[in-house]
């Protein structure tokens, strides 16, 4: 019983718990008859009480406990005001045959390198699960307490072609069909990603993979080309979509969408950013997107960027005369964050680069914006500074290489501690290369509000 229910690690002063005298360190079995292992069950199970309920608590001295509380207390269901433990991510039993992880080198940050596979992650944060390892247990309480957006790995609906994706030997077939049923008709809404590698599961499988999912009633399919890093180990048989590749995806991708939306109204299939980016093809309208549910996983994400920073930009008039520096991004989006900032240029009187930076950390043939590596950065950049000027390739005005800061994107930056792929921080980059370095935030707007900071005080 020691590690039954959640641990509580804080309680605010004149909460309900400590009106009722549960401390840190006692454990919260559960709420009525209800276990509770983790904080999604309590925060549900008071949520749905009504009246009056019991909670059973262990106390730190190991003293069992039953406290009664009057829901009404209880403010909107979560004023208990307790802070408890984080629950053990659930990791993945997997090999999937692309799994990233596998392939990254020696360096990165250390949390990167967790295998997570947990359909609590999934609802919490629209992490992709492979619901392998989600048993009927779980696949109840999932419907039972509304756990509901989830974001599932499909890549292939013929069992046999998605044991061998996933790695799974022996272990044979996982009844993905009979889950999805379950789920969906318990309410819960379902986004499903296909990871897509040419030659395995492209042309007729994922042709019966998106038909089959339509048909079990998820809500979106999203469709990602592979990422292949240097360090894939030998033998996995992966190929990257080339332009051409690309092409033929979304012609034969774009009418599918169009028999979904005759028949349904919705398009339901969503190819990423990165095949049109990839085919050299115009970047669709919102509309394409409809309510952009895959957004997260890089589909409808250059249109926003496209969109917000057009409406950004038109609302703040003020001159950028003076205002000087570098913004970098990976060479996929260069081309199109070098337009959009070559027109504010040209509106301000901003003088900004836009530098792609090569991804040596991964490999070449990792090009998004988001899995830069702050050495990639460094030798990049460093170079121009120690150069002489007539030989700088990229220089702003005033003749400084960089200006007076350089921008990273958001998205290539951790949360908590802003660190890259390779775990070098912002203050790490601004000692080697002598300038202030920012981060340009996740969207347009921070970035657009970040360089109006900048032009109003000159960045130390």
């Amino acid at each position: 019983m020691p590690d039954a229910g959640i641990e509580i690690l804080e309680v605010a002063p004149g909460s309900v718990a400590d009106r009722l005298g549960i401390a840190p360190g006692d454990r919260l079995l559960a709420v009525g008859d209800c276990e509770i292992p983790d904080e999604l069950a309590l925060r549900f199970r008071l949520a749905t009480a009504d009246g009056r309920v019991a909670l059973r608590i262990l106390r730190k001295g190991g003293r069992l406990r039953r406290f009664k509380i009057d829901c009404d207390d209880l403010d909107g269901g979560g004023g208990l005001g307790v802070t408890v433990a984080e629950f053990p991510t659930r990791r993945c039993g997997n090999a999937c045959m692309f799994c990233f992880v596998d392939q990254l080198p020696p360096g990165v940050r250390p949390g990167l390198r967790v295998k997570d596979d947990d359909y609590r992650l999934s609802f919490l944060y629209g992490n992709y699960v492979t619901l392998t390892n989600a048993t009927a247990k779980d696949l109840a309480r999932i419907v039972a307490e509304r756990l509901s957006p989830l974001y599932v790995s499909v890549h292939a609906t013929d069992p046999d072609l998605r044991a061998r994706i996933l790695g799974r030997g022996g272990k044979g077939p996982d009844d993905l069909a009979g889950k999805l049923a379950r789920l969906v008709g318990g309410g819960v809404r379902v986004h499903a990603q296909v990871v897509l590698m040419p030659g395995v599961n492209d042309g007729a499988a994922l042709e019966k993979t998106v038909f089959d999912l339509h048909r079990l009633g998820v809500e979106s399919v999203a469709v990602v080309p592979v990422g292949i890093s240097d360090h894939v180990p030998p033998g996995r048989g992966l190929r990257p979509a080339t332009p051409s590749f690309s092409r033929t995806l979304l012609r034969r991708v774009n009418g599918w969408r169009r028999r979904f939306a005759a028949e349904s109204g919705r398009a339901f299939v969503f190819p990423a950013d990165e095949f049109f980016l990839l085919a050299g093809a115009p970047i669709p309208g919102r509309d394409y997107y409809e309510d952009f549910a895959q957004i997260e996983d890089g589909v409808g994400m250059v249109r926003t960027f496209l969109d917000d920073f057009a409406a950004g930009a038109a609302r703040r008039r003020a001159p950028m005369a003076g205002l000087r520096g570098t913004l970098v991004t990976g060479p996929l989006f260069f081309p199109v964050l070098e337009r959009v900032i070559g027109d504010w240029n040209g509106r301000t009187g901003a003088s900004l680069q836009v530098l792609a930076v090569e991804n040596r950390f991964l490999g070449r043939r990792i090009t998004v914006a988001g899995l830069l590596a702050g050495g990639d950065v460094v030798r990049a950049l460093k170079p121009l500074a120690v150069a002489p000027p007539d030989a700088r390739s990229k220089t702003v005005a005033g003749g400084k290489p960089f200006g007076d800061f350089i921008v990273l994107p958001g998205e290539a930056l951790s949360f908590g501690d802003k660190a890259l792929l390779d775990d070098m921080t912002l203050r790490d980059l601004r000692r080697e290369l002598g300038v202030p370095v920012y981060s340009g935030g996740r969207s347009a707007g921070g970035l657009l509000g970040l360089l109006a900071r900048l032009r109003r005080k000159k960045p130390a």
